[in-house]
């Protein structure tokens, strides 16, 4: 009970402190992993895509970090069900998830039971806390779940939300312009609503693609419908 005590006020002082953010979650998972008993530990900030910037990692690989960035990350079908949760969740994944991600990705990388947190509302800014126990660990509990759901709502109530790193807000034009998008209104009709020329509307939907990532008009209104930008 003394170790767990003195880990708990370790990891309030971690979060509490004046250190850079992504110090601080370094510094947290390794707490967390001991509190835990878990081996690896991530965190990503959520940008305009999903919970997939800015990551650290402890026991995982820098090398698998840039994998999951090029490849994992789209054929990923548990992180999006977790985000939707927004909470602490357990899982296990085997039957039901993509087996590419789970066998070549999770297990490869030593993961096999997992731990995520996801604030509840998280958005563009957001951070989350990941912990996997190995093969030969056992399945995290739902007290486990308590102590990370704890930790990530005191992550979310005293950090403020920070812009990821090559991600920039919509600007007020920009977002109206994907608001019309998402309603289904031709660029001719955008322009019309907007009362901007035809060159404008081409420039603002340049800058919202560039700065949410999206490569078409539909990606565009799926970014605007997820975050609701105002």
């Amino acid at each position: 009970m003394g170790q767990e005590y003195a880990l708990t006020c370790e990891a309030i002082d971690i979060v509490l402190s004046d250190s850079p953010q992504k110090t601080k979650r370094l510094l947290l998972g390794d707490v967390l992993r001991r509190i835990l008993k878990a081996d690896v530990f991530a965190s990503f900030v959520c940008d305009a895509s999903g919970p997939y910037a800015d990551p650290v990692q402890l026991d995982l690989g820098d090398d698998a970090l840039r994998a999951y960035h090029r490849h994992f990350r789209h054929v990923d079908d548990l992180t999006p069900r977790l985000f939707a949760r927004g909470c602490a969740t357990r899982v296990t994944p085997a039957a039901g998830f993509s087996a590419e991600f789970v066998h070549d990705f999770l297990h490869r990388g030593g993961m096999y039971h997992g731990m995520n947190y996801f604030p509840a509302g998280a958005g563009p800014g957001s951070v989350d806390l990941r912990v996997w126990r190995g093969r030969g660990g056992r399945a995290f509990t739902e007290a486990d779940a308590q102590v990370l759901q704890s930790f990530g709502n005191l992550v979310a109530r005293t950090w403020p939300r920070e812009t990821p790193s090559g991600q920039k807000p919509l600007s007020r034009r920009e977002t109206q312009v994907a608001e019309l998008v998402a309603e289904g209104y031709s660029d001719k009709q955008i322009a019309a609503a907007l009362g901007i020329a035809p060159p404008t509307l081409r420039t603002h939907l340049s800058n919202a693609f560039a700065k949410t990532g999206a490569t078409n008009r539909a990606a565009l209104a799926a970014h605007h419908l997820r975050h609701r930008q105002k």
